[in-house]
């Protein structure tokens, strides 16, 4: 009876992890294939794409194609349809003093305004740093017409930061009582920022500045929820900063983008009948196959840490049933090749994926990580419009003590 019971567990794993044939004849017409090491500039995108007014990329920090793939999608785009706004995961004064540095200054070595990023990877890595390092060169090219603007929509991680942002910006009457108790910033920014807005001797762009960090202060203490804060501030710029038509990017964890849900940002964005992008907007998240992410040791079993390092070089996959395995993942394996980052279509006309949710689908043994439930009746394109299936990445180095 035991024996018979695991001939047909087997039986199934075996099948459950074929590839279709309905899904790899769609795949191998909607599918472009770059080297690992190319430019990353996928030819494939069309006018469809580029007439949406919202472009998301999800991922995992943690691994070594990330901020390559988000540099190259947002340059790509910026070449394409001028990008205006770049959406950060970063509170507000990380954006302005990184925005400064993107511009040239050299008043904050970068390390400096990264030290406290909620994505503790990019905090602590050179691969991450060397993207905005890029960023910075690429800005530099630009024309002054097609400059762009870094926008951090993040709940406040840095106070020192926050500090020396207020400090710089506003009159020198206000600057005796700063709170040096961060929980404090909440009341003083209540008892203070209004009288200090209309005391009459700011010009507009620091009035603006000013309530902007009223706005983050005042909604880090009330929104636990870091996706529902980003959120909030997303909406408040729309409505007040003349953003209707613009033409924004936003790189953040994979979470973030899945469209289909109530509490991400950008499901938040999609429902919300005052804001015009239920049809404007997409998502291009990606998917591992044989790779790589760094992981701090103490946060995995002892089983799986690498012995003696803080930081664990972790073998990552999407078809590994133990710790995330994805209903499909065999069928973009087949329609793509190792060493590689392919980019998939899924909502094409006629796509098998409009009706299915193949192809995003998890299960796993042993939950290290969470996993995402899919809400009854809905497609893997409710949760994004493509895939970029990346093969055979490295780990994100760590830097070294």
């Amino acid at each position: 009876m035991i024996k018979n019971f695991f001939n047909v567990a087997i039986v199934f794993i075996l099948l459950s992890s074929c590839a279709s044939r309905k899904y790899v004849n769609y795949l191998k017409t909607n599918v472009e294939i770059v080297d690992m090491q190319d430019s990353l500039q996928f030819e494939s995108l069309n006018t469809d794409f580029y007439n949406n007014d919202l472009f998301f990329v999800g991922e995992i920090h943690e691994v070594e194609t990330s901020p390559r793939i988000d540099f190259a999608m947002f340059t790509q785009l910026k070449e394409k349809v001028n990008i205006e706004y770049y959406l950060a995961e970063m509170d507000i004064a990380q954006a302005y003093y990184l925005q400064k540095y993107i511009e040239g200054s050299k008043k904050l070595e970068l390390k400096d305004i990264l030290k406290n990023w909620v994505i503790y990877i990019g905090s602590i890595s050179e691969q991450y740093r060397n993207k905005w390092v890029k960023l910075r060169e690429y800005y530099a090219q630009l024309p002054e017409k097609s400059k762009f603007q870094i926008v951090g929509l993040d709940k406040i991680a840095d106070y020192s930061l926050l500090r020396k942002l207020i400090q710089e910006n506003i009159p020198e009457q206000f600057l005796t009582e700063l709170p040096k108790d961060n929980s404090k910033w909440s009341v003083w920014s209540s008892e203070n920022l209004d009288k200090i807005i209309n005391s009459g001797v700011l010009d507009n762009n620091k009035i603006a500045l000013l309530k902007d960090i009223q706005f983050n202060i005042t909604n880090n203490s009330k929104i636990i929820s870091r996706d529902k804060y980003m959120f909030e501030n997303f909406k408040r710029y729309y409505l007040e900063k003349e953003w209707k038509n613009k033409k924004i990017y936003g790189g953040f964890g994979f979470a973030h983008t899945l469209q289909a849900y109530d509490y991400t940002l950008a499901g938040r964005i999609k429902k919300d009948t005052l804001l015009p992008y239920k049809n404007k907007m997409v998502s291009l998240n990606a998917l591992y196959v044989d790779s790589r992410l760094t992981v701090q040791s103490v946060a995995l079993p002892r089983f799986l840490q690498d012995k003696g390092k803080d930081f664990t070089r972790f073998k990552f996959s999407y078809d590994n049933r133990l710790f995330m395995y994805i209903k499909g993942i065999a069928d973009y394996k087949k329609v793509t090749r190792p060493n590689t980052i392919s980019l998939i279509k899924l909502d094409s006309k006629d796509s098998p994926y409009l009706h299915s949710a193949r192809g995003t689908k998890t299960k796993r043994l042993i939950p290290i990580w969470e996993g995402f439930d899919i809400i009854k009746g809905t497609s893997i394109t409710d949760y994004a419009q493509y895939v970029i299936l990346v093969r055979n990445a490295d780990w994100i180095v760590p830097d070294q003590k």
